[in-house]
């Protein structure tokens, strides 16, 4: 466990801001993701054959792509920074 702890101590003090805010977004669309996903599945086992149960969750949808899609660009912008370096 210290080990675990060691590495999470070093990944905050040698990271860059915008490489943990990336990070952090990445973590926040994945647990929304796969919270969408189980209440789609607990919604789908109850609802009747042919009916679609991901039409009531599309705003959890779009907010886990769109945040992931936040994620990636940010990443991109801070492996500019580390070449410039």
């Amino acid at each position: 466990m210290s080990k675990l702890v060691d590495k999470f101590s070093h990944y905050l003090n040698h990271s860059r801001p915008l490489k943990r805010f990336s990070d952090g977004l990445f973590i926040i669309a994945i647990a929304i993701s796969g919270f969408t996903l189980l209440l789609t599945q607990y919604e789908k086992s109850k609802l009747p054959p042919g009916v679609c149960p991901i039409q009531q969750r599309t705003e959890l949808y779009y907010l886990s792509i769109g945040l992931l899609l936040v994620a990636v660009v940010f990443s991109l912008f801070d492996g500019k920074n580390k070449k410039e370096s």
